[in-house]
């Protein structure tokens, strides 16, 4: 690492938590404690509409359980002596980092993410006005992550050492679509019933198995990239494949053909896509379709007709069926939802 700069005194950590709801308080937002360490920032209009939860889980993490429009584009600037890891749970997020001159971080899309914040400079979150904002961020300390969690070294993924080490630069660790399972789980917590402490523990505990799942996605990655394939050519041959679905997923190829065109054997592609990516090539495609579609649903002017013809399938019927077997829930349930409180959508 190069030479510490020193931090702006009037700038917070990202774990203040005082400072945290107070600042999404200034937002135009009305605030009141609900607890010794939750906070409830409620927005009205014409100031926006929804709520966020800052909750307090102890000197080394911090979480926002977000579910809100707010109609003008806020910019809020942290610096931390100390290395962070972030873990994003969204369903619906149009939110940018900026860290000294490295890229951007851009979030704008359902997924589960854990992203790595060095020490030493400045860091600016910029939420893009009008946006729906719809899931669980949490802020931890890298060098108590573990601990944390009740992991060693070993349980963990290399991504993520020089990330506790303090000694990584900013930028994604792990970044994988929402599941059904993770959309659940978030949808449940932002629609929780339980009030005080108890929403603080039920949080703490959901957080524990979001991290459990980004965790185990990263080893299961790092597992598929290490693994030894038969031949280079094995991963050229699944490299191949995968370029084409991103091109035509909405209407994948058939296998054989693809085969073919790359030079292999239907099997033989099979075998290595599955083996370079975890994941089979019909479940590729369908990922990337329902990815593609949860997107789609969220523009006000397509019906879900339309969507379901965006990302290539004939029937609607057929688009729900793939939709709720994916997802949990039907489309037209999901976009009400996930969508703008202000958007009046098409059927």
């Amino acid at each position: 690492m190069g030479a510490r700069h020193a931090l702006p005194s009037d700038l917070p950590s990202a774990l203040d938590f005082d400072r945290e709801w107070r600042r999404a308080a200034e937002e135009d937002g009305r605030s009141q404690r609900i607890s010794r360490n939750v906070v409830r920032t409620i927005y009205m209009p014409p100031h926006g509409s929804g709520t966020t939860d800052t909750v307090r889980l102890g000197s080394d993490a911090l979480a926002n359980v977000i579910n809100c429009v707010v109609p003008r584009a806020a910019r809020w600037t942290y610096a931390d002596e100390e290395a962070l890891i972030t873990l994003r749970a969204s369903l619906a997020c149009d939110v940018e980092f900026r860290y000294g001159t490295a890229p951007p971080l851009v979030f704008n899309r359902p997924e589960l993410t854990l992203t790595c914040i060095p020490p030493g400079l400045p860091m600016s979150a910029i939420i893009a006005a009008g946006a729906r904002q719809q899931g669980i961020v949490a802020v931890f300390r890298a060098r108590t992550f573990a601990a944390r969690f009740g992991l060693v070294q070993e349980d963990l993924p290399p991504e993520l050492h020089a990330a506790m080490e303090g000694t990584a630069s900013m930028g994604r660790l792990a970044s994988f679509p929402v599941t059904h399972r993770v959309a659940a789980l978030v949808a449940d917590t932002l629609d929780s019933r339980l009030h005080g402490e108890l929403r603080t523990v039920q949080l703490a505990g959901r957080l524990a198995e979001l991290v459990a799942y980004a965790l185990e996605a990263m080893l299961h990655q790092h597992q598929a990239r290490t693994a030894a394939l038969s031949r280079r050519r094995d991963l050229d041959l699944a490299r191949a494949a995968r370029a084409c679905l991103d091109r035509e997923y909405r209407r994948p190829p058939n296998f054989g053909a693809l085969a073919r065109e790359v030079g292999t054997s239907q099997n033989k592609l099979k075998a290595v896509f599955k083996e370079a990516f975890g994941v089979t090539m019909a479940d590729y495609c369908l990922e990337r379709r329902m990815r593609e579609a949860q997107l789609l649903l969220m523009e006000a002017a397509l019906t879900i007709a339309q969507v379901a013809e965006r990302v290539g399938y004939e029937h609607q019927s057929s688009f729900t069926a793939a939709f709720r077997g994916h997802v949990g829930m039907s489309p037209r349930d999901w976009r009400r939802h996930r969508a703008p409180f202000t958007l009046d959508l098409p059927s």
